[in-house]
């Protein structure tokens, strides 16, 4: 695979995913990181992507009310027997130009035959 297919979705922590202390429900985000490791990879079922063959998941900071995440998902690897999709959410750090991790996956999918979208020319 020559290009990295990426996809950015803002996230913002409501009262509605958190707890009552205003923490990020991990429930919530991992749901969440979940749909959004499929928009990478949708132009190559025909139907819905398959279930997940793999997964790993690592909080690495809490987030809060009212924090405006980004969800970063990179098609990184397209397999003979499926794709991985890495997936990194951020933050922006208050001060510094920089962003902090929040949590950060790797999910992946198995590749059916079946489901495979190929390009053919109606003839």
């Amino acid at each position: 695979m020559n290009t990295h297919i990426n996809t950015n979705v803002p996230f913002t922590v409501t009262k509605n995913v958190s707890n009552a202390n205003g923490f990020l429900l991990p429930h919530i985000l991992y749901s969440k990181i979940k749909t959004v490791a499929t928009y990478p990879i949708k132009e190559f079922y025909l139907q819905d992507v398959n279930d997940l063959a793999d997964f790993k998941f690592k909080m690495h900071k809490n987030a809060f009310l009212n924090d405006e995440l980004t969800i970063q998902a990179q098609l990184i690897k397209k397999a003979d027997h499926g794709y991985l999709v890495n997936i990194i959410v951020t933050k922006p750090k208050p001060i510094t130009n920089h962003h902090e991790t929040i949590c950060s996956a790797l999910f992946g999918f198995t590749l059916d035959e079946a489901y495979y979208k190929e390009s053919k020319t109606a003839c």
